[in-house]
């Protein structure tokens, strides 16, 4: 059957409506839904961050392939700006993200070492391989396009986090930075997956690509946070 080319604008608004109604988008996710409302006890959420910490880890090492592997010099000057906010907190005039990601660990009290020696859950371990995977053998364009259902996802969830942890579990509001900073950050990288999928996703075959492997990504996602009980 042949496939119906969308323009890259039409295909990239196409995919932010089917985003939206996809099972598997953590916005969604009962885990979310419980600390929102109080529900979730502290072991709970424990496990869920030293899970969840696994990718923040990894996350400026895949923010630097991901600039490398770009052939595009004005995009790649971007990309370069997401490695700066993830490691120094540039954009948004913070710390690290990874760093951020430790306060909020030890604030409820988890230790760096706890974090570092973690046992990954399998999917977890699907994630960080799949994360890594991608960009080894997909276009670098594609590979930035599927962040429209990664990160583009991520700001929404992070904000409602955040909320739910300072008023359900009276945290204070700099020790969720990690989820402010990012409803703010990857808000803006998600529009920069767009600018890039926009450029380069043109055509049936480069649509059905990033299609597959976006929804995978966000089914990974998901599975990382669905932690015993949930």
């Amino acid at each position: 059957m042949a496939q119906t080319l969308l323009s890259s604008a039409e295909f990239v608004q196409q995919l932010k409506e089917d985003i939206q109604v996809f099972p598997k988008i953590r916005i969604k996710h009962p885990f979310l839904k419980a600390v929102c409302n109080g529900t979730a006890t502290i072991d709970q959420i424990r496990a869920w961050a030293i899970q969840d910490y696994q990718f923040r880890a990894a996350v400026p090492r895949i923010a630097m392939l991901r600039y490398l592997a770009c052939s595009d010099p004005e995009i790649a000057q971007k990309l370069w700006g997401v490695v700066e906010e993830e490691t120094r907190g540039m954009d948004t005039g913070s710390a690290g993200h990874n760093e951020l990601a430790i306060r909020f660990a030890e604030s409820i009290g988890l230790t760096h070492q706890q974090l570092e020696n973690a046992e990954l859950r399998p999917a977890t371990a699907a994630h960080l391989y799949y994360a890594e995977l991608v960009i080894h053998t997909l276009p670098w364009f594609v590979v930035m396009a599927i962040q429209i259902g990664a990160e583009g996802t991520f700001g929404p969830a992070a904000a409602a986090l955040g909320h739910g942890f300072i008023k359900q579990y009276n945290m204070k509001p700099d020790d969720v930075r990690f989820f402010t900073v990012h409803a703010e950050a990857d808000e803006e990288h998600g529009s920069l997956a767009e600018e890039i999928a926009e450029r380069y996703i043109t055509s049936p075959h480069l649509q059905e690509q990033t299609r597959k492997h976006m929804f995978r990504r966000m089914e990974l996602l998901y599975d990382i946070w669905s932690i015993d009980g949930f």
